[in-house]
């Protein structure tokens, strides 16, 4: 919002991340938040832009902000072009459905891999009902991806049709994760990163001999958080 001189109000759920709100707060956003929930969160933003007449963004359910993410699969094709699989974190949707829809026009066989944490895991359980599904979501290190998806979001359909597997990832794996890329890679990743990556390591036997891509979405972790997961391998 700095760099285009706009102001813009975030709407987020109440248990959100400090870290990320004042990240948010630096690039000059106006936060409200509403409900424990993603959705709750959601849908009080889109309701009250239709009270005052502005416009409202979805980060997900919305088809230039899902066909912007979707360059991230056009890099990796380029980049990559003997990729043969793709893990990606998901939480609404926008960025696995962007992705996904790229790659499986210009290269189908890509394997396509939805990650969530097991302790919200409402994409990839609505993908096998056949529906989106209302479900509760618990405390998990990956809150990029936690919460619901909204219902008659676009992204439904492209998950449904593009996304190849889904793997679920507890929190003792997304802790490892984010460990793993500190300790052997000097790297900080938030625990939406550590979702994807922690997929990979626990699937990885099957990908033996494959070029895999695995989307580290963020650093935005707390301290304390880190502190945490440093001190349950070094008491």
């Amino acid at each position: 919002m700095k760099t285009v001189g706009l102001t813009g109000t975030i709407y987020l759920s109440e248990n959100v991340s400090k870290t990320k709100e004042l990240a948010l707060v630096r690039q000059g956003a106006i936060l409200r938040h509403h409900g424990t929930d993603a959705v709750e969160a959601e849908t009080k933003a889109r309701q009250t832009a239709q009270e005052e007449g502005i416009p409202f963004i979805s980060p997900y359910n919305d088809m230039e902000v899902m066909t912007g993410q979707g360059t991230v699969g056009k890099e990796i094709v380029e980049d990559l072009p003997d990729v043969d699989a793709v893990f990606v974190p998901v939480g609404g949707g926008g960025l696995i459905a962007g992705i996904a829809a790229y790659i499986k026009a210009v290269k189908p066989t890509v394997k396509v891999v939805g990650c969530q944490p097991a302790h919200s895991a409402v994409m990839a359980k609505s993908v096998e009902a056949g529906r989106i599904l209302d479900l509760p979501s618990l405390d998990t290190l990956s809150d990029g991806t936690a919460g619901g998806v909204e219902e008659g979001s676009i992204t439904f359909p492209i998950c449904q049709q593009c996304v190849d597997d889904w793997v679920l990832v507890e929190e003792d794996v997304i802790s490892d994760a984010i460990y793993f890329m500190m300790a052997d890679h000097h790297k900080i990743v938030e625990g939406a990163a550590g979702v994807a990556i922690g997929a990979f390591l626990q699937t990885a036997q099957k990908y033996h001999g494959k070029s895999v891509a695995i989307i580290s979405c963020g650093a935005n972790i707390s301290i304390e958080k880190l502190k945490k997961i440093i001190e349950c391998r070094h008491p």
